[in-house]
């Protein structure tokens, strides 16, 4: 239960985050940035993302950082996933595979960094 918790409150700050900054990222689409810029943005916001939560993740990771930062990665590249299909109804794409990879990569990195920055 605790397990279901934890990963129930990680979910709900991750979709506020992501709301939150695909916001923000609209206001400066519709106001101040072309569109090259605004897809820039988005993919350094998301790398950023999931770099945070996998840190957060392996602070509060026993040992194995990177199984972590896999955990975590796995679990949000399920929920971007599910928006995808449900929102955008896309087929697959290479392309997409290989950013979906790089966020999970992104994502045990940050686990990785936050385990070996842990006070003993």
């Amino acid at each position: 239960m605790k397990y279901l918790k934890d990963y129930g409150y990680t979910i709900l700050k991750f979709l506020a985050f992501l709301l939150g900054g695909s916001l923000l990222l609209s206001l400066f689409y519709y106001f101040l940035f072309p569109t090259k810029i605004i897809h820039i943005l988005s993919f350094v916001y998301m790398l950023l993302l999931f770099f945070v939560f996998g840190f957060k993740a392996g602070k509060k990771s026993e040992n194995k950082g990177f199984i972590a930062g896999l955990k975590v990665g796995v679990l949000f590249l399920f929920l971007l996933f599910i928006i995808n299909l449900i929102f955008y109804q896309t087929g697959f794409k290479w392309i997409r595979l290989f950013y979906y990879l790089l966020l999970l990569f992104t994502s045990i990195i940050g686990a990785t960094i936050g385990i070996n920055t842990k006070k003993e």
